[in-house]
């Protein structure tokens, strides 16, 4: 007869986040997940198996919940600019604070794409959800006449989709906000 799991996934999976965003992958031993997520090493082979498969797990739930929280914003009725302008502080400030690791998705990119095949789809699936979601805002600001015509809205979700990597780098590196800040109300500019 199978074991119960002693543990919420989801909880877990929250958890194993912040550990991951924190330390990283190459930094973060399963000694550090069993004690941090407060789950035996056996319940979490019984069900990852490993840490790669954990982080995995991990990086794909905070890229579910990062998109959900986009889709949201971008939702919401009015001009597209004073949008785009929160999506770009909200990722500021919050990579700015103090003792903040910055996004999962980000530092994954960075430290674990250039070997990890499922890392690099996972981060490519990203990078088009984000510009999907992004040109298809871009585009109803047009028909809206909130854009000019004349602009490529897929064109510039691309390139705001790789200025907010570029930020998230900077701030985790650097952590100057108002340095930051200025790049991103720079950037809007592409919007006139």
């Amino acid at each position: 007869m199978p074991r119960q799991k002693e543990f919420d996934e989801a909880e877990v999976l929250d958890q194993a986040v912040e550990l991951f965003r924190a330390r990283g992958f190459q930094a973060t031993s399963f000694c550090d997940l069993t004690a941090g997520l407060g789950v035996s090493r056996q319940s979490l082979y019984d069900t990852y198996g490993d840490k790669h498969t954990l982080f995995h797990a991990a990086v794909k739930r905070y890229r579910e919940k990062a998109i959900d929280r986009m889709r949201r914003l971008l939702a919401t009725p009015g001009p597209v600019r004073p949008l785009l302008a929160q999506l770009f502080q909200g990722a500021i400030s919050g990579a700015c604070e103090e003792g903040n690791p910055g996004c999962l998705m980000v530092n994954s990119m960075v430290e674990m794409a250039p070997q990890d095949d499922a890392i690099r789809a996972m981060a490519i699936a990203h990078a088009r959800d984000v510009e999907s979601l992004l040109a298809a805002r871009l585009g109803a600001a047009q028909r809206s006449g909130d854009l000019a015509k004349d602009k490529d809205p897929a064109a510039l979700a691309r390139y705001f989709f790789h200025t907010m990597l570029g930020l998230g780098v900077a701030a985790r590196a650097l952590g100057e906000r108002e340095s930051l800040l200025d790049s991103a109300r720079l950037a809007l500019n592409a919007l006139d």
